[in-house]
């Protein structure tokens, strides 16, 4: 489990995945919280963060579950399955709390949200 761990999570590109989701998280705990105190702030990306994390561990454990399925023979180890499932769930939280900023937040982006908001309101015309 250990190696799993430092496969899945270990060197730059993963750690590098871990910084931009906990940077997302204080991001928008901040653009929330602006008129709270810091300490507020910092709580609240720390609670956005284990809820990726949350997510992740529930993601890791229906890999293993829905591992059962395959042949024994095709089957990865369940750390490998668990590490994987965790990763993919910490990726899929910072995901969505970024959606949910650059709609709902205004200046989320800083610089970039002005084009952000134009492709978005493009999108929405299109299918609608």
């Amino acid at each position: 489990m250990e190696s799993e761990m430092r496969m899945r999570f270990g060197g730059f590109w993963n750690s590098l995945i871990l910084l931009i989701v906990i940077i997302i998280c204080l991001r928008f705990s901040s653009l929330e919280f602006a008129d709270e105190g810091l300490t507020k702030r910092i709580f609240s990306a720390l609670h956005l963060f284990l809820g990726c994390v949350a997510a992740g561990f529930l993601l890791g454990i229906f890999k293993i579950f829905l591992a059962f399925s395959n042949q024994t023979y095709t089957r990865a180890p369940a750390s490998a399955n668990f590490a994987l499932g965790l990763k993919y769930g910490i990726v899929a939280g910072g995901m969505l709390i970024l959606i949910v900023g650059m709609l709902q937040l205004d200046n989320f982006l800083g610089v970039f949200q002005p084009i952000v908001t134009g492709l978005i309101a493009k999108l929405t015309a299109f299918f609608v």
